[in-house]
């Protein structure tokens, strides 16, 4: 059985995650360092690559992750597309009823390009 190299404990979990493009996907693990998710199309270009992923509540209360991060593998599995990536960069914002707050900390961490 090959080793890994993982610096984190990874967990398995399905949440939405958000890409340039308007293409969304499920994650399928996720660290503190790193990510996999499934997606119906390849992301647009090469690393870097940005991507928010939103964590909810039963309640539907919930965080997201602006993470920034670097494309290790990409996995064609069918009519969907594996992507295993790095995260560079992460930034937990509050749910949706600080907005207009957030909009002002991306635009002014440059992340605004991204999203």
């Amino acid at each position: 059985m090959p080793q890994t190299h993982r610096s984190e404990e990874r967990v398995s979990m399905r949440v939405p995650v958000t890409l340039p493009g308007g293409l969304t996907g499920m994650t399928r693990d996720i660290s503190a360092s790193g990510i996999y998710f499934e997606t119906d199309n390849e992301p647009v270009g090469d690393s870097p690559l940005a991507f928010s992923v939103e964590f909810k509540n039963e309640v539907g209360v919930g965080m997201t992750l602006r993470c920034r991060g670097q494309v290790l593998r990409v996995e064609h599995q069918g009519s969907r597309v594996g992507v295993a990536a790095r995260i560079l960069e992460s930034k937990l914002e509050p749910g949706r009823a600080k907005t207009q707050e957030m909009k002002k900390l991306v635009i002014s961490d440059g992340f605004a390009d991204s999203f």
